[in-house]
């Protein structure tokens, strides 16, 4: 179980190197991007990876400082509903450096929140 995780986050973060980050969101806390290459896209539910570069460090849960945060992140165009499913968290901005925290669970959808960054991101890709 531990080389799977261990193979996994080192996918994860090669996969941050070739995205092309694309900004829905800033404010002065942190800049929102989303890759717009999707993961999949079925049935009006599409899932991606978002990227949180804060601007200034955060402390994780594990009490280790980070500067971006990486998700694998589902929209239901139809219900208006998110959720995600992965976070992995990096020491560095826009997914680099040495990899401080992850987590996976199960896919749990929420209602996507009006005036929220979600809201922004939903009418960018349910197009």
């Amino acid at each position: 179980m531990k080389n799977f995780i261990a193979t996994l986050l080192a996918v994860l973060a090669c996969g941050s190197v070739h995205a092309e980050w694309v900004t829905y969101h800033h404010s002065p806390e942190a800049e929102e991007l989303f890759d717009p290459v999707f993961v999949a896209n079925e049935q009006g539910k599409i899932k991606f990876w978002t990227l949180s570069n804060y601007a200034k460090p955060i402390t994780s849960l594990e009490g280790k400082e980070l500067l971006s945060e990486k998700a694998l992140t589902t929209i239901d165009c139809g219900s208006r509903k998110t959720g995600t499913e992965k976070v992995v968290k990096y020491a560095g901005k826009n997914a680099q450096g040495a990899v401080v925290g992850s987590m996976e669970t199960s896919l749990r959808m929420t209602t996507i929140r009006t005036g929220s960054a979600d809201q922004v991101l939903m009418e960018k890709l349910c197009k």
